[in-house]
């Protein structure tokens, strides 16, 4: 499961951030975030197609990953172990802070990257430039670079830690322990934090992707978060 969560990530940024043409970037993709807030009614996939997203992996199975929203929020919740994935393509200068609203329900059982236990009940991946970088197998795409911001129950904060892959490019970084419902706003250095991890200046922004992973969790693999808004900041 691992090796499918992973080779899902990286085929999905590898197409994503070679898909626009660097010369001429549209100005749909110029954007400053997401805000998951203002949902009338109607189909979820609609909604979120709206706002640049894609579904991946379970993300369009509903007996495994479940989407919902409220006039503030969107809902994202799993059923059993399972990968979720929402792809968005973006264009983004001129950042240095990443601000986000979010929050968990239930976390997954026993996850814990220091316990190398990888899941997630909700991750933001942010992914910078187009060149790849490799993933250190053979059988794992190459990727961007990318910082993966997820709240956590009992480990440390801005701690990065490394995947399976792509070791040299990737970071998952704790940024904040909530309390379970709680609405938490983040304001993250990810332009200081992509020096300090990978010393170098950060590239433009070419991705984001919201993640709910409990693929390799303990138990029943159920989990439920929420995010109300993705913003970046000069």
């Amino acid at each position: 499961m691992a090796g499918k969560h992973w080779l899902t990530i990286c085929a999905i940024a590898a197409l994503a951030m070679t898909a626009s043409v660097d010369s001429a970037r549209s100005a749909d993709r110029l954007k400053r975030g997401v805000d998951f807030s203002g949902f009338s009614g109607g189909s979820i996939w609609d909604w979120l197609g709206s706002k640049g997203f894609e579904p991946k992996q379970d993300a369009s199975n509903a007996r495994r990953v479940v989407y919902s929203a409220s006039p503030s929020a969107l809902v994202l919740e799993t059923k059993t172990r399972a990968f979720g994935l929402l792809l968005n393509e973006m264009d983004v200068r001129d950042y240095s802070h990443v601000r986000i609203e979010w929050g968990v329900d239930a976390f997954p059982p026993g996850a814990s990257y220091e316990k190398e236990v990888r899941a997630e009940a909700i991750t933001v991946y942010i992914f910078f430039g187009k060149e790849r970088h490799s993933s250190g197998s053979l059988f794992i795409p190459d990727s961007p670079y990318f910082l993966a911001l997820y709240l956590c129950e009992t480990e440390a904060t801005n701690k990065p830690f490394t995947g399976r892959y792509h070791q040299a490019s990737g970071r998952f970084i704790c940024v904040e322990r909530p309390q379970l419902g709680a609405t938490v706003a983040t304001d993250f250095p990810i332009a200081d934090t992509f020096r300090r991890v990978f010393g170098k200046e950060p590239p433009d922004i070419s991705g984001i992707a919201l993640a709910i992973d409990t693929a390799n969790a303990k138990g029943s693999g159920v989990a439920k978060s929420f995010i109300r808004k993705i913003e970046f900041a000069e």
